[in-house]
């Protein structure tokens, strides 16, 4: 199964950290706690009518929705502690519309909706001879939907579009020695995503994924010749994926991807590192991933996935101990 990658930015909610010294190496420790009860809903509403193709015209619409989210970028040795709690909705509508009539209506469109329980992105590069330490808690109890909901015509570019719902979101890259990563993960709520496209005559690839996953996690250690890597994941409430999508008059290709899956995590590091990782994962939901699709017209190749996957772990360029 191929997956776009998804990048969202945004500001950690709370965030504390203390730099001390010592005769080694300067250190940062980021401790944070995040704690939200509130409902978290994000919604945009978007007609098109026309753009300049001639001096650019593209379109990005970009609706999310995130219960906590902390982002560490620090460029020395750290030790990174990690506690989010979201216990209530997060929700995220993104509803976009074209003119019907024009032919060369807009150029590149790329369209996303994202629910996120908790977000966490750390990255930590490190030249001294001192271990990273990181540990990470993610606790998500609400229910997470994402909707995108469009109807695209006259596009004279690439039509690119994204529906996310995950509940917990893990994310490090390391350089530089590392102690010990630890990443605790806990889902107990419905998480729903779901797209509504209709796509008509479009110059380009139009790319559309619909991604619905309860705790998502990955780890890359850049430099580490020894790795030490804890993973325990629970799903408890049901992922859902849908995506109904009608596409005709395409001169490019067309990839649609539904994907519904319960934990999943990846592990990277160079060839020849030595990694010993410690995995735990429990499925106890049933994932749903659902397409209902129509293609006509279409002058490039088309590839269609529909997955539901309840664990799934990759470990790259490593000897596993």
């Amino acid at each position: 199964m191929t997956r776009n990658s998804l990048f969202i930015t945004a500001t950690a909610i709370a965030l504390s950290a203390s730099v001390v010294s010592s005769a080694m190496a300067q250190r940062v420790y980021v401790n944070t706690n995040q704690n939200n009860i509130a409902r978290t809903i994000a919604e945009t509403n978007a007609g098109l009518t026309s753009t300049l193709t001639t001096t650019g015209g593209t379109v990005e619409a970009t609706t999310a929705a995130i219960g906590n989210s902390l982002s560490v970028n620090v460029e020395k040795v750290a030790t990174v502690s990690n506690t989010q709690v979201n216990k209530n909705v997060v929700s995220a509508t993104l509803n976009l519309g074209s003119a019907t009539s024009p032919v060369n209506n807009v150029k590149d469109v790329t369209a996303t909706a994202a629910a996120i329980g908790n977000s966490a992105s750390i990255n930590i590069k490190n030249v001294a001879n001192v271990n990273s330490d990181i540990n990470n808690y993610q606790f998500q109890s609400g229910n997470v939907t994402s909707t995108l909901n469009s109807n695209l015509n006259g596009v004279t570019g690439k039509v690119e579009q994204t529906s996310a719902a995950i509940g917990n979101s893990f994310s490090a890259e390391v350089s530089g020695p590392i102690g010990a990563i630890n990443n605790t993960q806990r889902y107990f709520g419905n998480v729903v995503s779901e797209m509504n496209t209709r796509v008509n005559n479009v110059s380009g690839d139009v790319n559309a994924t619909t991604a619905a996953i309860c705790n998502s996690g990955s780890v890359k250690a850049t430099t580490a010749a020894s790795i030490y890597i804890k993973n325990d994941q629970a799903c408890n409430i049901d992922p859902t994926a849908t995506t109904n999508a009608v596409v005709s008059n395409v001169g490019g290709a067309v990839t649609l991807t539904t994907a519904a899956i319960g934990n999943t995590f990846s592990a990277t590091t160079l060839p020849g590192s030595t990694l010993t990782l410690n995995n735990r994962q429990i499925n106890a939901a049933q994932n749903v991933a659902t397409a209902n699709l129509s293609l006509s017209n279409v002058a490039g190749n088309v590839a269609l996935t529909t997955a539901a996957i309840g664990n799934s772990l990759s470990v790259t360029g490593v000897t596993v101990q």
